[in-house]
């Protein structure tokens, strides 16, 4: 997942996440180090004097981690940018704020609607937490919406849309992301969230007509809410959906995303903002 004009920062990106990290054999070595001393019975300081070297040689492993896989990106950013960024984060103030939000990791259609509350279709669905600040490994003088989906977060930078997963740093720029927002009727056997909006009721085993089926003694009524879904989506891969409890929360979302593509000229530099990884 690579744009032309993200190609160089995730080469170096890249290329410090795949550095082994020491912190892990630093804590091997010690506690490894530690167990020896003890057996052998030593002196209560000498005890405590290898335990304090272990936590140290720990901390100073861990540090080096830190300054070899970290990349500081650095923004000097425009009136304009600045303006459509914070346009950003005002709609992304307006996500955060909803009761619940969930990210939409599966769906798929029902052979017999009655025994699924009447729904045309299942989804797997995990609840999530929308934050600010810097991605993993990265260190930066702005905020930056994070967006956890599944084994990624995607992270909206001032330029273009950071994508991490576990083993690879992607990106797409904003003029190549599409934006979909729509209402979504979900059967919530979960509890209603306090700013969601009830549009019906149902059974969880309905009958032909969409009434309850009375041969089930055990059949609850379930509350219909109407939820909104965002869908993230790209030319080069991007497919995510987030699903949040309040209705209306996409829309500003998507009068902020023209102004960062505006303000693009063409596919390879974005002169307003300069990115510098160290």
């Amino acid at each position: 997942m690579v744009d032309a004009s993200s190609a160089e920062l995730l080469r170096e990106m890249n290329e410090k996440r795949r550095k082994v990290r020491l912190l892990p054999g630093a804590i091997a070595l010690s506690v490894i180090g530690t167990v020896l001393l003890l057996a052998g019975g030593p002196p209560t300081w000498l005890a405590v004097l290898s335990c304090v070297l272990g936590v140290g040689f720990c901390w100073l492993a861990s540090m080096t981690d830190a300054l070899r896989k970290t990349t500081v990106i650095l923004y000097d950013l425009t009136h304009e940018v600045e303006t459509a960024y914070d346009g950003l984060h005002v709609a992304f103030g307006g996500l955060r704020s909803c009761s619940r939000t969930w990210h939409i990791e599966a769906r798929g259609g029902v052979r017999d609607r009655k025994y699924h509350a009447g729904a045309s279709g299942v989804v797997r669905r995990r609840p999530v937490r929308l934050t600010t600040g810097a991605p993993p490994f990265v260190k930066t003088n702005v905020e930056v919406p994070l967006v956890p989906v599944g084994k990624q977060l995607l992270a909206f930078m001032p330029d273009r849309l950071l994508v991490f997963d576990s083993a690879a740093v992607g990106a797409v720029s904003y003029t190549a992301l599409n934006l979909n927002v729509a209402e979504s009727q979900f059967v919530e056997d979960e509890g209603v969230p306090r700013d969601a909006t009830v549009v019906g009721r149902t059974w969880r085993y309905v009958n032909k007509k969409g009434g309850p089926d009375r041969r089930f003694k055990d059949n609850p009524e379930i509350p219909i809410c109407a939820y909104e879904q965002i869908h993230l989506s790209s030319s080069i891969g991007l497919n995510e959906v987030i699903q949040v409890s309040r209705r209306g929360m996409g829309a500003a979302l998507c009068e902020a995303l023209p102004a960062l593509q505006a303000l693009r000229t063409d596919e390879t530099a974005l002169p307003a903002v300069q990115p510098v990884g160290v």
